[in-house]
């Protein structure tokens, strides 16, 4: 019995090329039918925006990463998942949710979560009671170069003509920096 063993270079080698460009396929058709379809899309927004409209303007929540957090953990030291504690700003309709964070001097930065990166909200835990958003830590780098949940940051100012009991809240915050050249000074 004879075994002939002759290696075609060419023919494997447009074999390789094939299952390497099949596999590329496959795995493309794959992320492509995980994606959500609009239907789906808006249907999760309406969902997520119902949760988190039951909460007052300036409510405390805390962030916690879905990747590491799950709500039925047992450690209650927090060493496996990581949270981040925000106020609830505001709401924008198909772009997602505005949070209040830790202001720094005059500079109060809002970070902007979009609807998408948000799994679920969910009323407290056994260590926070505050409602718990839980969502994808892939935005842009916050603080001490870790991820956060944070698509874009943008900051707000205190309103100096902010009126206490007869303005409405929203108008507590301002887009305007106080001292820029866009007041005119009288």
């Amino acid at each position: 019995m004879e075994i002939n063993c002759v290696f075609n270079f060419w023919d494997n080698f447009f074999a390789i090329i094939g299952i390497v460009v099949s596999s590329i396929v496959a795995f493309w058709i794959y992320k492509l039918s995980k994606q959500l379809s609009a239907k789906e899309k808006y249907q999760h927004e309406i969902k997520i925006t119902e949760e988190i409209r039951k909460l007052k303007l300036y409510s405390s929540v805390i962030l916690a990463d879905v990747s590491k957090y799950h709500p039925l953990r047992t450690d209650v030291i927090n060493k496996t998942y990581y949270k981040q504690g925000a106020e609830l700003y505001t709401i924008i309709p198909e772009y997602g949710v505005q949070f209040i964070l830790r202001p720094s001097d005059e500079n109060i930065p809002v970070g902007l979560v979009p609807f998408e990166w948000i799994e679920y909200v969910r009323n407290y835990d056994s260590e926070d009671n505050k409602l718990i958003i839980g969502c994808k830590f892939k935005g842009i780098k916050w603080y001490k170069n870790f991820k956060s949940p944070f698509r874009e940051i943008n900051y707000i100012y205190k309103n100096p003509d902010y009126k206490e009991n007869s303005d409405p809240s929203f108008m507590m915050f301002t887009t305007i920096k106080p001292n820029s050249s866009n007041i005119d000074k009288k």
